[in-house]
């Protein structure tokens, strides 16, 4: 009775050895400011789902949402550390940190000349670099720019936004960005930085007067209810950035970073899908309560053409912003 046993166990070991060790899921943590169940949200779970088929399950991603791991500043500090391995929202967001400024450029005012323009230039070669070295430098890498933002316009407690002059003295939220700030201070705004998690109360309180967003971030979180006035301003047009600890990237494997990469380009298939519906949505949505108010365009591109000029050269190299419009001629 013993020799079948022996046999067996033996014959366990050499498959064993054949086979090799088997390999170690890796756990991957990605948060985000958004609300569950809106367009990042459903980007992130198939981000999730495309992780694990790439990898043959080896990649497995835990997904939270609503702020859960903090806000964006919060959460670079821990990608930076390595205690978080991604995150994931707008792009620009990256200006946060020190030895990313060259990205204020996407906020310069009228740069791009729609979404597809914008998915264009954020992915060319001269922001792919870009791209590189503020992971050198900041401790967190953009994976990739994939998914469609809605464009940034203006939220209000009070309204119609038509002209320019309507700006002059909102207290307008907008995010801790430096061309942002420059660009509402130049329309006479009262600026102040809110992060996400803070602009409802702010809005229901009457401790500012409006917001710079756009419908994928304002309509989940329900904004609308207490700043009932969108005025397409349309701004700024953005990408949603796939954004990792530089720790965590350079721990993987190039079949693991090619699947993450992959997984990127899936959920931002799903981003920019979802949010297409949710603005088409919320257009009418606001336009059955008489709030949605498409302003003279071309009144706000004048008066912010000159917005960027302090900034050439210092905080982007100097030329690019010529560059990137012929980019897109």
């Amino acid at each position: 009775m013993k020799r079948p046993l022996l046999g067996a166990l033996v014959a366990a070991v050499a498959l064993s050895l054949i086979a090799g060790p088997a390999l170690a899921e890796k756990k991957i943590r990605i948060a985000t400011i958004a609300a569950s169940n809106s367009p990042w949200h459903k980007a992130m779970n198939r981000f999730a789902e495309v992780a694990a088929q790439e990898s043959n399950k080896e990649l497995a991603v835990s997904v939270f949402t609503d702020g859960q791991l903090g806000d964006i500043n919060q959460m670079y500090s821990s990608m930076q550390l390595g205690t978080l391995e991604m995150g994931y929202f707008g792009l620009g967001a990256i200006v946060l940190l020190k030895g990313a400024e060259p990205m204020n450029i996407a906020y310069v005012p009228y740069l791009f000349k729609s979404k597809e323009a914008s998915v264009k230039v954020l992915n060319s070669p001269e922001f792919l670099k870009i791209y590189d070295d503020i992971a050198t430098k900041t401790g967190v890498r953009i994976v990739g720019a994939y998914g469609e933002r809605s464009p940034r316009a203006l939220q209000t407690t009070k309204g119609p936004i038509v002209k320019p002059e309507d700006v002059r003295g909102l207290r307008l939220r907008i995010p801790n960005i430096e061309l942002l700030k420059a660009t509402f201070e130049k329309l006479g705004a009262q600026v102040t930085p809110l992060g996400m998690m803070e602009i409802y109360t702010a809005l229901s309180r009457g401790t500012v007067q409006g917001q710079d967003n756009g419908f994928d971030l304002s309509m989940p979180l329900k904004f609308n209810e207490v700043a009932p006035y969108w005025s397409a301003t349309d701004h700024a047009y953005e990408l949603t950035g796939w954004f990792m600890s530089e720790k965590t990237w350079k721990s993987l494997s190039e079949a693991e970073k090619k699947a993450l990469t992959k997984a990127a380009e899936a959920g931002g298939e799903v981003s920019t899908a979802e949010t297409r519906k949710l603005e088409a949505a919320s257009i009418e949505t606001v336009r059955k309560t008489g709030t949605y108010t498409v302003p003279d365009v071309a009144a706000f591109r004048a008066a912010l053409k000159d917005v960027r000029v302090p900034y050439e050269g210092k905080l982007w190299p100097a030329g690019m912003v010529d560059r990137i419009r012929k980019m897109q001629e």
